[in-house]
């Protein structure tokens, strides 16, 4: 009777044991997120760039031709226009508004751009009382949105919550990028230079 349920039972652990080994790879669209992480920070940081949300439409009928048939450029347009969200939209507005206030604590070495993407006060030596509150404030409002973005940025590209930090450290990358010389960035080992 323990050999017929054993040979019973058999193939069914087998299969849990092949199940078991099985592991699961989720696709990360690292190119993608690069793309719109440039993008964004561009929008944000140099205001003599047009809008990056708004693809040049074709201009004569051999190029809608060329755009639907032989580019793909539809399918391109449609994917641009769920990366760019009114919700990210609205993002960009109260950053790039924001950039003005924040750029002078950039300047004095009072913030730096951290490694993971988000602001970090620096230095605040020689800055009055009231402009650390009102730096404190502009951190915490820039931090939140920021958060908030690299979260509708995943959403739109269908990543994984698990993922977001990925989504972060590329966007990191973007803003010291954007830096201007002199600026405090992070280092990935979590050492400040100077850019």
């Amino acid at each position: 009777m323990k050999k017929n349920k054993i040979k019973v039972l058999l193939p069914f652990w087998v299969l849990i044991g092949m199940m078991a080994c099985v592991t699961v790879n989720v696709y990360f669209p690292a190119k993608e997120v690069e793309k719109k992480a440039g993008e964004i920070v561009d929008e944000i940081r140099k205001k003599d760039q047009p809008p990056a949300d708004n693809p040049r439409s074709p201009q004569s009928k051999w190029e809608v031709i060329y755009t639907v048939f032989l580019n793909h450029g539809l399918a391109y347009a449609q994917k641009e226009a769920e990366v760019s969200s009114p919700a990210i939209q609205q993002l960009k507005r109260q950053m790039r508004e924001r950039f003005p206030r924040l750029a002078p604590f950039f300047q004095k070495g009072a913030i730096g751009e951290g490694n993971k993407g988000f602001l970090e006060m620096k230095d605040t030596k020689g800055i009055s009382l009231a402009e650390r509150n009102e730096l404190k404030q502009l951190i915490d409002a820039e931090n939140r949105d920021r958060k908030a973005l690299y979260q509708e940025v995943a959403a739109s590209l269908k990543i994984q919550p698990n993922q977001i930090g990925r989504v972060q450290r590329i966007f990191a990358d973007k803003w010291q990028q954007a830096a201007s010389s002199g600026w405090w960035i992070q280092k990935e080992d979590g050492q400040w230079v100077q850019k």
